[in-house]
């Protein structure tokens, strides 16, 4: 489910924050949080509360972020340098990143043994985290490779 008017959100580390069933979940209403907690009891074996299905993304407080986003070192790191995803940063290899992405590495492993409507509900959204950030990476490197290029000095020509 989407909300009406709500632009694509992208977590720290890749993941579709705006596709996820937590995503503004006490917004979308208590019959949504129901049902998400059930799907992810009977996908991922959590075991949560329908009033606990809500998140403000991750670069929100404490307070509107899912419980088990709150201790994510990542995060932590891209709030305390400004950043709104690990794709700014020029560190090429991190491991609070790494652990951060290594929670979702085995969800795409659930294609096929979910039904299409739970996949895309309940998976899709962690899917390809690790490719959505690199390529997020490579834009905004470019981007900025393409400042300094055009912010050079001309040389001289005589």
């Amino acid at each position: 489910m989407k909300l009406e008017g709500v632009a694509m959100m992208i977590s720290i580390c890749g993941v579709i924050c705006s596709d996820c069933p937590a995503f503004d979940g006490a917004a979308k209403g208590r019959a949504h949080q129901q049902r998400t907690v059930e799907a992810w009891r009977r996908i991922y074996s959590l075991s949560e509360a329908p009033e606990r299905i809500a998140c403000g993304g991750c670069l929100g407080s404490d307070e509107d972020l899912f419980h088990t986003s709150r201790n994510c070192l990542a995060r932590r790191c891209c709030l305390a340098r400004g950043y709104g995803s690990c794709a700014e940063c020029a560190q090429d290899s991190c491991p609070d990143l790494e652990k951060a992405q290594s929670v979702w590495d085995e969800v795409p492993a659930l294609d096929g043994k979910l039904s299409a409507a739970d996949f895309n509900e309940y998976a899709r959204p962690y899917c390809d985290h690790r490719v959505r950030l690199a390529v997020w990476r490579d834009a905004i490197q470019g981007q900025k490779y393409g400042r300094i290029l055009k912010n050079r000095p001309k040389p001289n020509q005589t």
